[in-house]
């Protein structure tokens, strides 16, 4: 299994942490798989990763299961050549924000049918299905690895 993580950037921030902890975790358990971390921003990681890190002008080749972390970076996935299955683990309710991007913009990300939603708590299932009328396909909390395995397969 080849899994990417599409990320804004790998500086010091909560998701950061948790994808590059989680990911150095399964790195060393589970030799079989193969992990990349996609980034928008070129910044120094918060932990070392033991992994590929590669920019995101990069995920045109590649062939496994691609995550993305915001509605951005889900439109970039989609809008990518690349023939991997597609999810979007809502990291944050962007929409929420007052100065966010609009409804047209981020619905885009969060209604297309190449993309299956991932969310990180039950409550954050139940804000997506009203925001967008769509299911997640499974919740994981803090990026477990593990977790995020069993659904993507």
């Amino acid at each position: 299994m080849k899994l990417g993580i599409l990320m804004e950037d790998t500086s010091a921030n909560q998701l950061s942490y948790y994808v590059i902890r989680n990911l150095n975790f399964a790195t060393n358990n589970h030799k079989d798989k193969d992990f990349v971390v996609f980034f928008e921003n070129a910044t120094p990681s918060v932990i070392q990763p033991a992994f590929a890190v590669m920019n995101s002008s990069e995920i045109w080749n590649f062939d496994g299961v691609l995550i993305s972390t915001t509605a951005a970076n889900t439109l970039l996935s989609i809008n990518a050549i690349a023939p991997s299955r597609k999810f979007f683990y809502v990291w944050d309710l962007e929409w929420a924000r007052p100065h966010g991007k609009g409804f047209d913009y981020m619905i885009n990300a969060y209604k297309n049918k190449e993309v299956n939603l991932i969310a990180r708590s039950e409550d954050q299932a139940k804000a997506i299905k009203n925001y967008c009328n769509r299911d997640v396909c499974g919740i994981v909390s803090n990026f477990n690895i593990n977790q995020l395995m069993e659904i993507v397969k």
